[in-house]
């Protein structure tokens, strides 16, 4: 028995219905169009964005929500071409409902008046730039504005780790610019220098500029490969150690980044959102477990899930025993190697970084979107939906839009430590409260030997 509330779709030569014969009602099938860089500098954004969305989109198909509309989406490569990814939206509003797209500010800022004047809904996944604030009633976006962790990371700088004087180094691009001039208005100071440099700028001169202001804080505003390969080089040249503040924006939160950056990422800040892979709350513990089965490779799931398996039932066999049983020894150590097992093979599937809850949540968005409408006769009737959206529970937090368009999120100080993110308050809370710990241990040292004398 089908029991979704009857939905009308009424968009003349748009879409089609799709009847499935003596199963209920008319479904209406509603398309989607996803336009992002899935090859070039900004394509490791966009390939992890889509693979958000992809799941998503998998999750609602397979029956298991009730929605009454039949959703099809186009995945479409922009190739990071701001022009091209307009151009590219114009056609796909002649058969698309809404769309995904503007991952980079130069794309999104191509984008808005094209789904301006088509009266039709773009959601960026993760499009930062102040410029888009309130740019049309048509566009959201699911990540904050540069001004957010400009402000969130200026703060932390100048009053958490007490950097005093701060250099810029800026990608010219966009993004690089409307962060670098975001942090700069809120810095509450004057910089110490701001450098510019583009893929094809002598890197070594650069950094030689940047090192010669003589800061002890600077702020990359940069991503993808452009943001690791400058981590990198200054780093090399000797901006490192104590007193030597390195940050960036939440560019640096995914995984192609750090692995290129390598060790020289260690010790930076960065802002974002929180987004916490260890956290067993929902929607994130499932949409961590369906990424990891839909995208890693079989053999490795194959491999985790008989470790999970042994795990399980090593734990299961010593917690079985009394401290008296002869076998107990070797049991904890079965059930050491099998915990052992299981965090390597574990370190193998592919686990969702920030960006791919980004293309997740905005795909979630517009599924949220769908839910509030009974009758859609123009494009345009999808904006009622997108502006009943209230605290819709993402994998990213909690979506609630501003008018203006822009996500109501704020940024947290995250640092890389051996090479993964961590949250700066939650990580040094720990080390001060371990410190804490062996003092108190040792002072209880102390007073029993004086009371041994």
């Amino acid at each position: 028995m089908n029991n979704f509330r009857t939905r009308t779709l009424a968009l003349p030569g748009a879409l089609c219905l799709l009847l499935a014969a003596g199963c209920g009602p008319e479904v209406p099938t509603v398309n989607f169009s996803v336009i992002l860089p899935m090859t070039g500098p900004a394509g490791i954004y966009g390939e992890e964005i889509a693979n958000g969305i992809q799941l998503r989109h998998e999750q609602l198909m397979s029956g298991d929500e009730q929605l009454a509309y039949n959703v099809v989406i186009d995945v479409v490569d922009s190739e990071g071409d701001a022009q091209q990814a307009a151009s590219l939206l114009e056609t796909a509003f002649s058969t698309s409902l809404a769309a995904i797209g503007g991952a980079t500010s130069d794309e999104a800022l191509a984008m808005v008046p094209v789904a301006d004047d088509a009266d039709r809904v773009l959601v960026s996944p993760s499009a930062s730039s102040p410029e888009l604030s309130g740019a049309s009633e048509y566009f959201y976006r699911l990540i904050p504005s540069a001004e957010i962790e400009a402000s969130t990371m200026a703060t932390h700088l100048r009053d958490g780790v007490s950097v005093q004087r701060l250099a810029l180094v800026v990608e010219d691009s966009a993004f690089g610019n409307s962060l670098a001039d975001s942090v700069e208005a809120v810095w509450g100071t004057e910089l110490a220098g701001r450098v510019t440099f583009t893929p094809s700028s002598d890197q070594n001169a650069m950094v030689q500029e940047a090192l010669g202001y003589e800061a002890d804080g600077i702020y990359v505003a940069a991503s993808g490969a452009a943001l690791a390969e400058a981590i990198q080089a200054l780093r090399l040249a000797g901006f490192e150690g104590r007193g030597k503040r390195l940050a960036t924006s939440s560019s640096l939160m995914i995984q192609a980044v750090l692995e290129a950056a390598g060790p020289a990422a260690n010790g930076v800040y960065f802002t974002a959102p929180v987004f916490d892979l260890e956290s067993p709350d929902e929607p994130i513990a499932s949409f961590i477990a369906d990424y990891r089965e839909k995208y890693t490779d079989p053999a490795a799931w194959t491999a985790y899930q008989e470790a999970v398996a042994e795990d399980e039932r090593a734990s299961t066999v010593l917690q079985g025993m009394d401290l008296g049983d002869s076998g107990l020894a070797a049991a904890r150590a079965e059930a050491e190697a099998a915990a052992e097992e299981l965090a390597t093979v574990e370190d193998a599937l592919n686990t969702p970084g920030y960006y791919a809850g980004l293309g997740y949540d905005s795909m979630g968005v517009l599924i949220a979107a769908l839910t509030e409408l009974e009758v859609i006769n123009v494009p345009s009737d999808f904006l009622k939906g997108m502006r009943a959206i209230r605290e819709l529970q993402g994998v990213t937090g909690t979506i609630q839009f501003r008018e203006t368009g822009d996500v109501q999120k704020f940024t947290r100080i995250y640092e890389i430590v051996d090479g993964k993110p961590v949250d700066f308050e939650k990580y040094w809370d720990g080390i001060r409260q371990e410190r804490m710990r062996e003092l108190e241990r040792l002072q209880q040292q102390i007073e029993r030997m004086n009371r041994d004398q």
